[in-house]
């Protein structure tokens, strides 16, 4: 494609043109990279995720192009000049390399976390650990998004020079420039706004296609621009706030007196139990034998599994993709139903609780153990805010006189077993009662194996598989040490993850299997296996403890109490929607789905105004600065 010529507009049309080429061969690369996430269900959907790719693609063209449209269109005289040109074509070329850069890493990024990147990207690679190592990795491992974005980003650049403006007489016609500066830029407003109505946003995506496949049609470059500019928080009000009360109030006071449940024993124990809360970086369901035994799968939990036959087990759900939502909402009972996660967010300063909160006040000692770097993801923060006595990261484990060099994976962090080996030790140094979380790292893309176990544990149809076996391992020693504790008897151990892995098949991709986690509850001291159908958020440990516990804490969390909820639910933040997966009241081992998306709603009328009063909530409280109990 070449193009030379003096005439302005259409010089400029085919700037614009070649800009959304650029765009929409992104959108298709993205698209192969995720086929196996994103499964249109009718040719009806197909058509609408293309005009909604034109729609969304000529809104990102004008909107990140607008300071360049203004300036091609302005009929003064120095835009002949060199040095006028040069700026213009900078305004072009730069803005839009980073619009195609986003979508390119989103094409390798999204399979791990399910949302496209939005003005969060900025905050994560200051805190989310050594960039500088992982990006060369990732660079390897992704080679197709690598490689196939830079020949797109190389094929813009050369089709852009070949588009050529000559130079014409600047005195000519003033007055019919003036008109096409008007005209071009009620054009470029048009399609900004995404028509004739209202400013389009993502939730309209969803006149084009099901919610779950809003980032098709959608763009990273879009929903950066979209998130910088506007506010993190809008009210959302579906109802009266008493009405939203009567459906869903998230102040929360422990019964305080035994029940027997599936977190409860019969008797009263002797001494406030031990806690023990084990996250593993990525873990989903899809890779326990546990929860597939009916698809005869090739399990890579062994040990798990074995334990899972003393324990309760749940149907775990996360409320998030992200390590720093899954921590958050499993210790203080609030999820991220935002583009930006709560604790990065404007309204991080509120006033919260947590799990080390309530703890602490009945003289439980708290710690929070991970073996990353110290400050990642400002986890050490997040746990000095809710009340953690100890933080015991990197730093730390270097300063243990058992540390070897071999235990550090020389990207994230300590190795899952030497680490929790250290979580052993040091628990036992303390008082009872006690609270210990540890969060593992080794299951984590660039997923790193020590040396004497590559070869043992093979990755198979992704390499987080040979991570999660050798997780399992590592569980399996802390478990053996564990027991050796006079402490173990009186301890119960929670296992669950921050977020579920990369979904390896279609049971596991839907609005429901992408965010299934394990949640395994054992007590040495009843050993009763139970499988209970229920679903268990993430934001149902704070309230399930203080119940199991016997507490009469009062709190505000976005969960339930397992002891006081016969029907478990979900929720969590999408692409612009909100999801809500709930145990059937028929069947409980069926899912109900009820997604909220602007103005669109899927799901029974019950459940979609049981989230409505969900959201509602959140968003008041979060604004308001009301989430402490009253």
């Amino acid at each position: 494609m070449e193009h030379k010529g003096h005439n302005t507009y259409i010089y400029l049309l085919w700037k614009l043109l070649l800009a959304f080429g650029s765009l929409l061969a992104m959108q298709v690369l993205f698209f192969v990279a995720n086929s196996h996430i994103f499964r249109p269900d009718s040719f009806g959907e197909w058509m609408g995720i293309l005009g909604g790719n034109f729609v969304f693609g000529m809104a990102t063209v004008c909107t990140v192009l607008l300071p360049y449209i203004i300036l091609m269109l302005l009929p003064v005289k120095v835009r002949w000049k060199k040095w006028y040109r040069i700026i213009a074509e900078t305004l072009y070329i730069l803005p839009w390399l980073v619009v195609l850069v986003a979508k390119g890493a989103d094409s390798a990024y999204f399979q791990y976390t399910y949302r496209m990147l939005s003005n969060e990207i900025f905050t994560y690679l200051g805190n989310s650990g050594p960039m500088d190592k992982l990006i060369p990795h990732f660079m390897v491992n992704y080679w197709y998004a690598f490689v196939f974005g830079i020949l797109i980003i190389i094929a813009f650049l050369i089709l852009n020079f070949r588009i050529r403006l000559s130079k014409r007489n600047p005195y000519t016609a003033i007055a019919n420039e003036w008109t096409g500066f008007g005209v071009g830029l009620l054009v470029a407003w048009f399609f900004l706004r995404g028509g004739f109505g209202g400013f389009i946003q993502l939730t309209d995506a969803a006149t084009f296609c099901q919610p779950k496949n809003i980032p098709v049609v959608s763009n990273s470059g879009y929903n950066i621009l979209r998130t910088l500019f506007q506010p993190q928080l809008e009210p959302h009000e579906y109802m009266s706030q008493l009405e939203a009360d009567r459906l869903f109030n998230p102040e929360f006071r422990g019964v305080g007196s035994p029940v027997a449940d599936t977190l409860v024993v019969d008797t009263l124990p002797k001494q406030p139990k031990n806690i023990v809360l084990i996250i593993v970086e990525s873990f989903g369901q899809e890779y326990s034998g546990t929860y597939n035994r009916q698809a005869d799968a090739d399990t890579r939990t062994p040990f798990l599994d074995s334990l899972a036959r003393f324990s309760t087990v749940y149907q775990g759900r996360a409320n998030g993709k992200r390590s720093i939502e899954g921590i958050t909402a499993i210790l203080t009972g609030i999820p991220t139903l935002m583009n930006v996660p709560f604790v990065n967010c404007t309204y991080r300063n509120d006033s919260i609780a947590g799990i080390p909160t309530v703890l602490n006040r009945h003289g439980y000692h708290t710690a929070f153990f991970h073996g990353s770097h110290n400050g990642v993801m400002d986890f050490d923060k997040v746990c000095a805010r809710i009340g953690f006595h100890e933080y015991l990261g990197l730093n730390e484990f270097k300063a243990d006189s058992r540390s070897r060099n071999k235990d550090f994976d020389n990207v994230w962090g300590v190795y899952d077993e030497p680490f929790l080996q250290y979580v052993v030790r040091h628990t036992s140094t303390f008082k009872e009662p006690f609270l210990t979380t540890v969060f593992t790292v080794t299951s984590h893309d660039p997923f790193p194996l020590p040396e004497q176990y590559k070869g043992r544990f093979l990755e198979g149809k992704h390499p987080i598989l040979k991570c999660v076996e050798y997780m399992d391992n590592s569980l399996r020693h802390f478990f053996n040490e564990a027991r050796k504790q006079p402490w173990f008897d009186n301890t119960l151990f929670i296992i669950t993850a921050d977020h579920s892995g990369p979904g390896l098949s279609p049971e596991y991709l839907d609005y429901d299997g992408s965010y299934r986690i394990p949640m395994i509850v054992y007590d040495p001291q009843n050993p009763v296996g139970r499988v209970d159908q229920r679903i268990v958020q993430q934001t149902d440990l704070l309230p399930s403890l203080i119940d199991r516990l016997e507490f009469d804490d009062q709190i505000v969390a976005f969960g339930k109490s397992i002891k006081q909820q016969p029907q478990g639910w979900q929720v969590y933040f999408g692409n612009d929607y909100f999801c809500m997966v709930s145990n059937n009241p028929d069947d409980p081992a069926k899912h109900d789905i009820t997604v909220l998306c602007g103005r669109h709603a899927f799901g029974s009328p019950k459940n979609i105004r049981f989230l409505k009063a969900v959201v509602q909530q959140y968003f008041t409280r979060v604004m308001n600065n009301k989430l402490l109990a009253q």
